[in-house]
C-alpha cells in the first residue's frame, strides 16, 4: 500500500510539474500585458517617440465627402512626425465617401491602423492595413478618410522596432482644385498669420517671464551658451557659413553678417524664406530682427569651424514645426562686409545706375545744344 501511495504521489507531482512547465510561458506572457489584456510591449512608449508636431491650425473645420465633388484628386497630407513622411497621396471621392492611397517616403513601416497604437495593439489583425509595393518599390497604403482639414489618428508599425507608433495626418482641403470643393473654405493664410502672431507673443511672454523669475524650467544664464571670443575689433564683417540638415529646401545666405561686440562673435543669418518665427541656439530662443522680407536673425556664434546644432521653427506648413539644422561658421573665411558678393553686386548696380544717369544727362545736353543751333 505504501508502495502504491509512493507511486501515485510521485506521478501526481510529475504531472503538476509538467503542467507548470507547459503553462509557465503563458503566465509570463500574461504578466507582460496590462490589466486590460493589451500587450504594451508592442506599443512605443512616450520616451521612444519623437515629439509630435500639431497638425492643422485653429479655425479649420472638417470638410466631409459630401462637401467634395466625386472624382480622383492629388491631395497634400500633413504629418505629425518627420519619421512618417507622406510623399504623395491620391484622394478618391464617391457618393460622399472618401479614401486615399498614400505613397510613403520610406519603407520603415509594415502596416497601419486607423487609430492609436494602444487601439492597434488590442485589435484584430484583420483591421490592420498592410502595405502594397508600387512599381517603384515604394510602400503604399489605401486608407479611409473621415474628413479633410481635421487631424486623423493613424498608428504605424515599425519594421525595425516591431512596435506601434502614434501618428496624426491631415488631408489639406485647400490643395484640391477650387471647383472640387462645394463649401466655402476659410482664409488659410489669415489663419496661419493669426496663429503665428499668437505663438510669437506667447513665446515672447514666456521668455520674459523666465528671464525675470528664473523659474524651474526657465532658461537661466548657466544653461545658455554664449557667443565665442574672436580677436577682432568691434564692428561689422562677413563670414562664410554652411547649412546642413532639414529637408534641403531652405537655405541661408552666405556669407552671413558677422557682428563683433566686446570681442564676442554674433551672426546675422538670412533664410531663403519668410516663414521662420524663431530659432533656438544654445538653449536660447531668438526672434526675427525684421518684420518684412526673408526671416533674419541675430544669433551667437558658439564656435568656429565645427557644426553647431540649431533649431528653426517654420510656419510654412499649416502648423509651426521645429526643424533641426547644423550651422558651420568658418573662422578662417572672415572678410570685410564690403568684400561680399552681395556688396560687389550692389556696387555694380550703383555703377550701372550712375552710367545710365550720366549717359542720360549727356544726351540731354547734346540735344539742347542741337536745338540751340537751330
Amino acid at each position: 500500500m505504501k508502495v502504491l501511495r509512493s507511486f501515485f504521489g510521485s506521478q501526481t507531482a510529475a504531472a503538476i510539474l509538467a503542467v507548470n512547465i507547459i503553462f509557465a510561458p503563458l503566465t509570463v506572457a500574461a504578466s507582460e500585458n496590462g490589466e486590460d489584456g493589451i500587450s504594451y510591449d508592442q506599443v512605443a512608449s512616450e520616451e521612444e517617440q519623437v515629439k509630435a508636431q500639431e497638425v492643422g491650425v485653429e479655425g479649420m473645420f472638417p470638410v466631409y465627402g459630401t462637401d467634395v465633388k466625386d472624382g480622383v484628386y492629388e491631395v497634400r497630407v500633413e504629418s505629425s512626425s518627420s519619421m512618417f513622411r507622406v510623399e504623395s497621396a491620391s484622394l478618391t471621392v464617391h457618393d460622399g465617401e472618401m479614401k486615399a492611397v498614400l505613397t510613403m517616403g520610406g519603407t520603415g513601416y509594415l502596416r497601419l491602423y486607423m487609430g492609436t497604437g494602444v487601439e492597434a495593439a488590442k485589435s484584430d489583425v484583420s483591421e490592420y492595413i498592410e502595405y502594397q509595393e508600387n512599381s517603384e518599390g515604394r510602400h503604399t497604403y489605401e486608407i479611409p478618410v473621415e474628413a479633410l482639414d481635421i487631424p486623423i489618428d493613424c498608428a504605424a508599425f515599425s519594421r525595425n522596432r516591431e512596435k506601434w507608433y502614434d501618428r496624426q495626418i491631415l488631408f489639406e482641403a485647400e490643395s484640391l482644385p477650387e471647383e472640387a470643393v462645394l463649401v466655402e473654405l476659410p482664409d488659410y493664410e489669415a489663419l496661419k498669420q493669426e496663429a503665428k502672431e499668437r505663438r510669437i507673443e506667447a513665446l515672447r511672454a514666456e521668455k520674459e517671464t523666465s528671464e525675470e523669475t528664473n523659474e524651474p524650467g526657465g532658461k537661466t544664464e548657466s544653461m545658455v551658451k554664449g557667443p565665442a571670443l574672436i580677436e577682432m575689433e568691434d564692428g561689422e564683417y562677413a563670414i562664410e557659413v554652411e547649412l546642413s540638415g532639414g529637408s534641403g529646401r531652405s537655405t541661408i545666405s552666405s556669407p552671413a553678417g558677422l557682428i563683433v561686440r566686446d570681442g564676442l562673435a554674433w551672426a546675422r543669418v538670412q533664410w531663403s524664406s519668410s516663414n521662420y518665427d524663431y530659432m533656438i541656439v544654445g538653449n536660447e530662443k531668438y526672434f526675427p530682427v525684421n518684420e518684412e522680407g526673408y526671416s533674419t536673425f541675430e544669433i551667437p556664434i558658439l564656435m568656429f569651424n565645427e557644426p553647431v546644432q540649431v533649431i528653426a521653427d517654420t510656419t510654412a506648413m499649416s502648423t509651426p514645426h521645429e526643424v533641426e539644422y547644423a550651422l558651420t561658421f568658418y573662422g578662417d573665411r572672415v572678410m570685410s562686409k564690403d568684400e561680399t558678393p552681395q556688396a560687389a553686386a550692389q556696387k555694380v548696380v550703383y555703377m550701372v545706375f550712375v552710367i545710365v544717369a550720366v549717359c542720360g544727362l549727356v544726351s540731354f545736353i547734346n540735344k539742347k545744344k542741337r536745338n540751340g543751333r537751330r
